[in-house]
């Protein structure tokens, strides 16, 4: 990870905007991800919360929209990979919006799991700055 600050670690700000993108982006987009079943039928109000997890995120915007408020202003105090990592991502589950709201267990799957992954980067990202901003 890169950063760019004072000479005293990750600035505050840095901190506070990688835990609004975890809260806002990472929570909300892996809360039906983490109850799809591992194989068979995925339950249609299961499918329906993953749809509005990943695509109506915030303030009934998709997830990246919320991601792309948030993340240049992050960018320019940390070019830390994570970000482009996870707008990556996040553009790739876009793909699958159309598969899983036809009702396809398998795109719903495949985007149970870039959500998963999504909130993965997202939570380590914010704890590492969190890390270095009390340095």
């Amino acid at each position: 990870m890169s950063e760019r600050s004072d000479g005293t670690g990750v600035s505050a700000r840095a901190a506070e905007l990688a835990a609004t993108l975890a809260h806002d982006v990472g929570k909300y987009i892996a809360r039906a991800a983490r109850n799809l079943p591992p194989s068979g039928a995925i339950p249609p109000a299961l499918t329906t919360m993953l749809v509005a997890d990943v695509f109506a995120t915030h303030a009934g915007r998709p997830a990246l929209a919320r991601f792309d408020e948030l993340a240049p202003e992050l960018l320019t105090l940390t070019d830390d990979a994570r970000l482009a990592a996870v707008r990556a991502l996040l553009i790739r589950a876009a793909a699958q919006e159309r598969a899983v709201r036809d009702g396809d267990a398998e795109a719903s799957r495949e985007l149970a799991a870039l959500a998963l992954e999504i909130e993965s980067l997202l939570r380590a990202l914010s704890r590492d700055l969190r890390a270095g901003a009390r340095r």
